[in-house]
């Protein structure tokens, strides 16, 4: 698994539960009209049709001998977040991964933006994030059979730049080692990544116990 993999135009499994999260309907809190809820749901699935997620992914070897410090040991490229090195403990190896829903969906809602449909704009939104974060779903899903026969698992949760305390700037260590540019990515200077809807993240390797 040490070379980089892509898959192109995968079908997600996504929760349209937590699309209605993103929008703000609380499941025990909130009710929602019947001919809302189809419009909504019209749209989410209308949104999945735009959505043609791309995942990016492969492994690699680390180091945490260094407190705080996650070091890609074949890269050199190292890491500092505490919460990252913690969930990383038991590893020696990781995935680093990368889900895209590509241009249609964004070019889209920013038509729906200036039309000014704001309402449809923002369950496009809400489902094409939720939709790109399920590819991640599948990299992990996909890694976990691959890893079986090892006798080896993931780590109980991924983790992503810009959440917690892995600073956004590691962006660029997952553009680069993923080679997104050859993908159709792009990175700000500010570590944003273009399209919008790409999500990134790492999740470990741990090794069978003894």
């Amino acid at each position: 698994m040490n070379n980089i993999k892509y898959f192109n135009s995968i079908k997600t499994q996504y929760k349209r539960s937590l699309i209605y999260t993103r929008l703000g309907f609380e499941k025990t809190n909130t009710s929602i009209e019947p001919e809302q809820k189809k419009q909504i749901e019209k749209w989410i699935t209308e949104a999945e049709f735009l959505c043609k997620v791309s995942v990016i992914f492969r492994t690699v070897c680390l180091s945490t001998n260094q407190k705080n410090k996650v070091i890609l040991t074949q890269h050199n490229e190292t890491m500092i977040s505490k919460s990252l090195w913690n969930l990383l403990q038991n590893s020696k190896e990781a995935i680093l991964m990368a889900a895209t829903a590509g241009v249609g969906i964004m070019d889209e809602i920013k038509q729906l933006q200036e039309a000014g449909n704001m309402t449809k704009a923002i369950v496009y939104d809400a489902a094409a994030s939720q939709i790109t974060d399920a590819g991640l779903d599948w990299v992990m899903a996909y890694s976990k059979q691959q890893l079986i026969r090892k006798g080896a698992s993931l780590t109980h949760m991924r983790y992503s730049p810009g959440y917690g305390d892995l600073e956004l700037y590691n962006q660029d260590i997952f553009y680069r080692l993923l080679n997104l540019e050859n993908w159709g990515v792009e990175i700000t200077e500010n570590y944003m990544l273009i399209p919008e809807k790409t999500v990134t993240a790492i999740v470990g390797i741990e090794s069978p116990k003894s």
